[in-house]
Parts: structure tokens; sequence; C-alpha cells
């Protein structure tokens, strides 16, 4: 019996949108297809085929661009930047301020410093987190196409789905991977710069490092988020190492 090849069955997934439009089920085989495609040696892969598989996938993520990727890591850069300047003037200088003006039971003074800079040091991630995902691109020869809207305040970067399809599943993994790595060690740099400043302002990284690492489980077991798609990824790459004896 024959088999059916790749470019067959992509073809089969354009024919079952037409009639069936974007369904679960469809979208259930497709991504099935792009596992095999993940686990096929890019240099056999012929530009046909990784092109169809890239043109589906773009009819079925839809959202737009809204803003490049230059511009918007300029944007992300500054917003960090901008925030880490606000984050160290607070651990020097807020409680000195306050004092000038009123006196607060040392308690409350640690809930409202730590108040502050925990919306600081979300802000730090909100914008470190995209280099984080640019740079893992780097790593693994993945572009992108710019920022699209993930939610009404989020912004998130959209793969050029070609590049994704076309590296290496060792170099693929980290797409994923390294904006992890990125949160999680600048929040622990926050943390050591909050003890080395001022002492009483590490509850709020030290509350985020846990909070992170929570909300990371807790969308792992969803099936979803960078965690997730990162061990997918790493599965994948053990399933294709060589088995040794």
């Amino acid at each position: 019996m024959m088999s059916v090849t790749i470019s067959e069955e992509l073809k089969a997934i354009e024919q079952r949108l037409e009639k069936e439009g974007d369904t679960e089920a469809v979208r259930k085989e497709f991504w099935r297809i792009v596992g095999k495609i993940k686990r096929m040696d890019p240099d056999k892969l012929d530009e046909a085929t990784i092109e169809k598989a890239s043109d589906i996938r773009n009819h079925l993520f839809k959202q737009k661009v809204v803003l490049s990727l230059g511009k918007g890591l300029i944007v992300f850069f500054l917003i960090a930047h901008l925030t880490f300047v606000c984050f160290l003037w607070t651990l020097l200088y807020f409680e000195i301020i306050i004092s000038l003006f009123v006196t607060l039971p040392p308690f409350i003074l640690l809930i409202v410093l730590n108040g502050i800079i925990l919306v600081l040091c979300l802000f730090i991630v909100y914008g470190i987190y995209p280099w984080g995902r640019y740079l893992g691109g780097v790593i693994a020869r993945v572009k992108f196409e710019g920022f699209y809207r993930y939610s009404p305040v989020e912004l998130g970067l959209k793969i050029e789905y070609t590049s994704y399809l076309q590296t290496t599943q060792s170099r693929r993994k980290w797409v994923f991977g390294f904006p992890i790595l990125v949160v999680f060690g600048y929040l622990l740099v926050l943390l050591i710069i909050s003890w080395w400043l001022n002492y009483t302002g590490i509850w709020a990284p030290l509350f985020l490092v846990s909070g992170f690492g929570i909300f990371y489980l807790i969308i792992y077991y969803k099936k979803t988020g960078e965690l997730y798609r990162f061990i997918r990824e790493l599965r994948i790459e053990r399933e294709l190492e060589p088995k040794t004896k």
C-alpha cells in the first residue's frame, strides 16, 4: 500500500478547511502533521511543503501584526530599562522621601514599599520577556513577523513559521525555553539587587519568583504556555536522538 506524503496530507487539510472550516478536529490533525514535519531532517523537506504548512498555520493563526519587530523591541527595551531606573530609585530613596512628609508604622511602610516594587518588577518582566523570546529566536535561527495583540494589554511576538519549520529540532526548543530563563534570571537579579540596596524590598521579587513558578506549572498542566511548548520540543528532540546500547 502506497504511503501518503506530507504534501498530500497538507493538501487534505486545505480541502477540509474549505469544507468544514476552522474546527478543532482540523486543527488537531494539522498539528499532528506539523509534529511529523518537526521530526524530519529540515534538509530533506522540500520548500513547497514548508510553505504550504506555513500558509495553513497562518490561516489558523489569524492575529495580525500591529507593531513592527524593530519598533516593538525598542518600546519594550525602554519599558524595561526606564522601569528598572524607577526600581533602583524606589529602593534607595522611597523611604527617605516618605519620611519627610509622613511617619508610617514600619509594617505599613514595608507593605507600601514592596507593593510599589511589585508593580515595577511586573513592568520590568513585561519589558524583558519579548527580548527573551526574540533572543531565543536568534539562537534557534527563527525569525519573527512582528508584534500581534495577544490580549487588550499585552503584545506577543508572531513567529515567521517558515523559518520555524526550517530550523533544526535541537535549536527550535530555545524559542520557548530561552524566555523562561530570561524571566527567572532577571527576577533573581532583581532579588539580589533588592537585598544589596534595601533588604526590606526583597519580598516583592521573592513573591514574583514563587508566583511565576506556580503560574508556569499551572499553565503547563493545562497544556499551554512556554514551559509546555519547551518540554514538548525537548521530547521531540529526544525521540530523534540516536539510540545507543
